[in-house]
């Protein structure tokens, strides 16, 4: 009933980390083996990029690109690199979904916001809610996918009741603290944000039924990835196109 899929997270293998060259072949040759109007749905870690870390991450509406630590750094090459492979799927006649958190601010960052209007995206918005997530979770995805707009779903009061129930009550997700200026601090817990991030099953099977059943595999599928006009002053293919010495933030945070 629904499309062949395959699953790349990088709890499976080192192998699938996006900041890995092995893992950004990987997934090349992943979307190479994909069919026309095929769908590559991508999911980037949002820790850098929602509020409850905008106090370390330094990102907010103003600035989403953030501050220069660690962690910061290399989200961001790791979605300039997601760009790279949805522009690759976008050029094979693929369709391509993103997806975040309500109060991420990925699809507002330079790169990612000039790609979505390159590519003429649409945005859809839900709570995960209704597909029985355990909190509210207001969802955001922008897509190429033509019959996203029936993942919408709307709560009934009684989900609505149930659903705001679970949220206020469920304390796991954050860490609260008061620093020594007598401001409060929220700050997310990472296990447990791992943990909500997971799609409710009712959800991928709504997405998945919404790809076409049949597209043809291209037989000229050559796209020069250096031709993308995204503007990648992150250097994010430095290692692929001049070699791994010359990959400035692979040195800089030895990233192997």
């Amino acid at each position: 009933m629904y499309p062949n899929n395959c699953e790349i997270k990088v709890r499976y293998s080192a192998n699938h980390n996006l900041l890995r060259t092995v893992g950004f072949v990987t997934m090349l040759c992943a979307v190479r083996n994909m069919r026309q109007k095929g769908l590559l749905f991508a999911g980037p870690p949002c820790a850098t990029w929602v509020f409850l870390s905008q106090g370390t991450t330094k990102r907010n509406w103003w600035n989403p690109e953030g501050g220069d630590s660690k962690k910061v750094v290399l989200a961001n090459i790791l979605c300039m690199r997601l760009l790279y492979l949805l522009y690759y799927a976008h050029q094979r006649g693929i369709y391509w979904a993103v997806e975040q958190p309500m109060s991420s601010v990925l699809f507002i960052w330079p790169p990612m916001a000039r790609f979505l209007r390159w590519a003429n995206a649409r945005r859809v918005c839900f709570p995960m809610g209704s597909y029985g997530a355990a909190t509210l979770k207001y969802t955001v995805i922008w897509t190429t996918l033509p019959a996203a707009h029936h993942l919408r779903r709307a709560l009934d009061v009684k989900q609505l009741r149930l659903a705001l129930q679970r949220t206020l009550e469920d304390k796991s997700l954050v860490r609260k603290s008061v620093d020594k200026n007598g401001k409060l601090r929220v700050a997310g817990k990472r296990s447990a944000l791992a943990q909500s991030a997971e799609y409710p099953r009712p959800f991928g099977m709504a997405v998945a039924a919404l790809v076409p059943e049949r597209g043809d595999v291209p037989e000229d599928d050559f796209v020069d990835l250096t031709s993308y006009t995204g503007q990648d002053h992150l250097g994010s293919l430095h290692d692929l196109i001049k070699g791994r010495k010359l990959a400035w933030w692979r040195q800089a945070y030895n990233i192997h």
